[in-house]
This record gives structure tokens, C-alpha cells and sequence, in this order.
């Protein structure tokens, strides 16, 4: 609930520029105190920024200095970037924004400074006016490459030889740092498996109310129920659960009981600019086999699909279910349970995937595999464990140190 607004004052306060004497009128002025003396409008005027420009002039490269910074390009983006599976957009990408700086720098790499990487930055935000994001594209791509260069000793020695040197031209200080990294980002609520469950049955409910009020809604909350469950059982990002097919599943002939769903086949995040990355996901969880064959059995046909529409969700004419759609109808069901729907979202499934695998002790390695993280940091930051659990570990440590001792006496 929102506190009284507070109205602003009437006037507001002059700044008082220290560089020149104070006029005793004006300082009461802008305390309200006095009469107002009205300032020249050219005074207020703001002066524009300078454009920037590099400190030193351009020049052509040589034709030796050409052949070795030619070298050091096809090593970076046509050797080790393709090497890394990355894609080709995203080196294209990353190509222009170098040429762009010694484009403007006019300078060979071995001699580009700080100075000039924070001119270009500045050229990109005043004088071409790029939106923060791409400027910050733009630098990560070149503080990328220079990284690259720095540690390669063969292109170092040959920078030396030609007079300079290759360095890190730029850091933390001198980059545009991501948004999430300098503001307070809103903590996603984390639901435990109790609570989970009591979601679940909530949805349930929300099926049955449906069928008898609105009975042309309740297909809607049914097939949500299906793909929820089947995001939390496989712990999905959004696209990966959004790309889903009805032939996306496939049995694990250890597991018999699972049926034809032991193993989900995904699209996952690449890293590092590579491409979508293909990953099977197994089930660990029973019950997602009858409520999987209950949604491609009952009511997926109540979509009415055409035979050539293979998309595991459906909308309500008939097609793949968008992406935000998706992420709508989960907050959609959040909100008729009482949470604020601004705490969890979609990817909080995943979260909560994690997180309950850990409560029930399953391996961190076996946990990070399964939701495909290439580091186990990353899936311990997945990991929200409730105080309960925290309290019932430490007592249990306690109590098996206290049984060792008492035994070895």
C-alpha cells in the first residue's frame, strides 16, 4: 500500500555555480526567500559536449605492420572463435565492432592505449548516440580480442619488435558495467516442495472451478498443468520447455516405469556466442508419465491441431504457444495462489528444481548435469535451501560427532 504523496514545493532550488560571485539577490531567490533576479536566458543555456576525437592523428599501416595485424585477426575470429562452436553471427558481430575502434583510433593494435579505447567509447555514446547495450557489446567484443592477443606470446613478440606493445586496454573501470551488476535486483521468491505442492493442488482446483463456470477456460488450466509440471520435472529454461515437440521424448530403458518419458531432448543455452546446445534431460520424477499421457491423450486434441503441428504446447488457435504466453499463465496461476506475481516467474521452476533436489540430497554433479550448467558454481547459485532443512543438516552433523565420540569410548 502506497504512503501520502507529499507534494513538491512550488520553487525550485537554483543551483549556485561556485566559479563566479554570488549574487546576494539570487541566493534569496532560490531559497525563496527574496525576490527573484531572472537569469540571462544565454547563461542558461547548456553547452554541448565536445565530440570526441582520437589524441593522436590516423595513419596507414605499413605493409609489414598490415600482414601481422592481418594475422592476428584470422587467428582470433577464424581460428579460435570457430574452434569454440561459436556462431557465425555473433563473430561477425564482434569482427565489426573491432574495425569500428581502429577504424576511428587509426592506430595498429600494438599501440592502441586505455585513452584511446575510452575516446571511442565516448564517440559511440555522444557522437553516434548507441543505446547502453550495444555499446557495451561493443567494448566486451573488443576487451574480448585484446585478452586473446595479450596472452598469445607469438603476437606479443612480434608487437615488441615492431615497436609497441599488446595490452588490456580495457577494464571495469572503463566499461559500462550491466545493470544487474550496480542496481538492487528484486530477489525471486523461492517456493519450497511443500509449497510447490500446495500450488499444484491450487491449479487443480482452478481446473475443476473452470470446467463447471467456463468449461471453454478449463482446457487452458489443464494443459498448463502438464506444462508446468513438465518444466519443473525437467527443469526447463523457456525456450527449452517453449521448443518442445510431442516427439521431443524418449524411454530410459532403466527406468521402464517412466514410459516413453525418461529422457526429454532440448535445445539449451550455448555460452560464450555458440549456438543452442542439444542436451537430454532425464525424468526423475514418476508422475510426470500419467499427466503427460493424459495432456497428448485427452487434451491436447481439444486444441484441434493440424496434422502437421508437432509443438507439445498449444495456443488457442491451434499453433506452438508463444513464449510469453507462457511465462503469462504461470504468473496467471502464482497470482490465484496469493503470491505476488512479480516475485516468481517461469524460470523460477528451475530454481525450484535445483533447489529440491538438493533438499533431498541428491548429488550437486548429478544435479548440474541434468540442467545443463558447464560449472557447478552456477547450479549452487540455483540453490535455495529453506532454514528448516539448514537446522535439521547442522543437527544431524552435531549428532553423528557426538555418537563417534561416545562410541570410541
Amino acid at each position: 500500500m502506497s504512503g501520502p504523496v507529499l507534494p513538491f514545493p512550488g520553487r525550485a532550488l537554483k543551483i549556485v555555480d561556485p566559479a563566479r560571485p554570488t549574487d546576494p539577490g539570487e541566493l534569496t531567490a532560490s531559497l525563496g526567500t527574496g525576490p527573484a533576479t531572472k537569469t540571462p536566458k544565454s547563461r542558461r543555456r547548456k553547452q554541448p559536449l565536445s565530440k570526441p576525437t582520437p589524441a593522436r592523428p590516423p595513419r596507414e599501416l605499413t605493409a609489414e605492420e598490415a600482414e601481422l595485424q592481418h594475422r592476428m585477426f584470422e587467428a582470433y575470429f577464424n581460428g579460435r572463435r570457430p574452434a569454440r562452436n561459436h556462431a557465425k553471427a555473433s563473430i561477425d558481430t564482434d569482427l565489426k565492432a573491432v574495425n569500428h575502434l581502429l577504424a576511428f583510433i587509426g592506430q595498429p593494435l600494438w599501440l592502441l592505449t586505455e585513452n584511446d579505447f575510452e575516446v571511442w567509447s565516448a564517440h559511440m555514446g555522444i557522437t553516434r548516440r548507441l543505446a547502453p547495450s550495444t555499446q557495451r557489446r561493443m567494448q566486451g567484443a573488443v576487451c574480448t580480442f585484446m585478452r586473446y592477443l595479450v596472452h598469445h606470446q607469438g603476437f606479443q613478440n612480434a608487437a615488441m619488435q615492431m615497436g609497441g606493445r599488446l595490452q588490456e586496454i580495457g577494464h571495469s573501470e572503463n566499461r559500462i558495467v550491466h545493470s544487474t551488476d550496480k542496481n538492487h535486483t528484486r530477489m525471486r521468491k523461492y517456493l519450497t516442495s511443500e509449497e510447490f505442492q500446495i500450488l499444484l493442488r491450487i491449479q487443480d482446483a482452478a481446473i475443476e472451478i473452470a470446467a463447471q463456470e467456463a468449461p471453454r477456460r478449463a482446457r487452458a488450466f489443464m494443459r498448463d498443468k502438464a506444462m508446468f509440471l513438465t518444466y519443473y520435472t525437467y527443469g526447463l529454461r523457456l525456450a527449452e520447455g517453449h521448443g518442445l515437440d510431442i516427439g521431443s521424448f524418449r524411454p530410459n530403458t532403466d527406468i521402464p516405469e517412466l514410459g516413453r518419458f525418461g529422457f526429454a531432448h532440448v535445445y539449451g543455452k550455448g555460452s560464450n556466442g555458440s549456438g543452442p546446445r542439444f542436451r537430454s534431460v532425464p525424468s526423475i520424477l514418476p508422475d510426470i508419465r500419467p499427466v503427460l499421457e493424459w495432456y497428448l491423450e485427452i487434451v491436447r486434441p481439444l486444441y484441434r491441431p493440424n496434422d502437421e503441428e508437432n509443438a507439445m504446447w498449444l495456443s488457442e488457435h491451434g499453433g506452438r504457444l508463444a513464449r510469453s504466453s507462457i511465462d503469462h499463465r504461470f504468473k496467471l496461476l502464482v497470482e490465484i495462489a496469493g503470491y505476488d506475481r512479480a516475485d516468481i516467474s517461469i524460470h523460477g521452476l528451475r530454481h525450484m528444481s535445483v533447489s529440491h533436489e538438493a533438499e533431498a540430497d541428491v548429488s550437486l554433479h548429478f544435479t548440474q548435469q541434468r540442467h545443463g550448467h558447464a560449472h557447478a558454481s552456477t547450479t549452487q547459485q540455483y540453490t535455495h535451501l529453506p532454514d528448516q532443512y539448514i537446522r535439521e543438516t547442522a543437527r544431524r552433523l552435531v549428532s553423528a560427532v557426538i555418537n563417534r565420540k561416545e562410541g570410541a569410548k
